[in-house]
């Protein structure tokens, strides 16, 4: 009864730890590896930051070449729809397309795999030569196991192919 009375909680809890820790494996900071990543230019540098409360994320992206940079960051939550206001489309600038329509993009995310896998689907209108089409992006950022490698695969509805980029874990020591 003893062993029992105290085993019982203490198994609960590294339970609840675990989950946890799966939640937020997410959580950090997060920079490129150019070789095993789809070309990137006209940027050389992408750095991300998550930031997670409960089911709620906020991602800080950071794209860099010489002096260029371009921040942005966004909150969001789960199933609920976010409009974030857009004030450039940088993911392929040298290609024509810019941010159109309300300048304003719709998010909604949901989390997969016991929160080791953030899925964001995007709806934006983005303005060419040839008028303002609809694009959706899906992206899935997925944690390796072991937590040292993220993995941003992204389907855009304008593509046949996938984009993915490949980032390692950043800690203090090695920025």
């Amino acid at each position: 009864m003893f062993r029992s009375r105290f085993l019982l909680p203490l198994l609960l809890l590294i339970a609840a730890v675990r989950l946890a820790a799966a939640e937020h494996l997410l959580a950090g900071s997060w920079r490129i590896d150019l070789t095993r990543s789809t070309e990137l230019s006209p940027w050389k540098d992408y750095e991300l930051t998550f930031t997670t409360a409960g089911d709620t994320v906020t991602i800080h992206r950071r794209l860099a070449w010489g002096r260029r940079e371009f921040t942005d960051e966004m909150t969001v939550g789960p199933a609920a729809v976010t409009t974030i206001p857009v004030a450039m489309w940088p993911d392929n600038r040298h290609l024509g397309a810019y941010i159109g329509g309300d300048h304003t993009k719709h998010v909604r995310g949901e989390w997969l795999d016991a929160g080791r896998i953030l899925r964001l689907s995007t709806d934006l209108v983005l303005s060419t030569q040839q008028g303002d089409r609809a694009v959706n992006i899906l992206s899935d950022y997925k944690v390796s196991t072991n937590g040292a490698r993220l993995t941003l695969t992204e389907l855009r509805s304008t593509r046949n192919r996938p984009v993915v980029y490949v980032f390692t874990r950043t800690t203090a020591a090695s920025k």
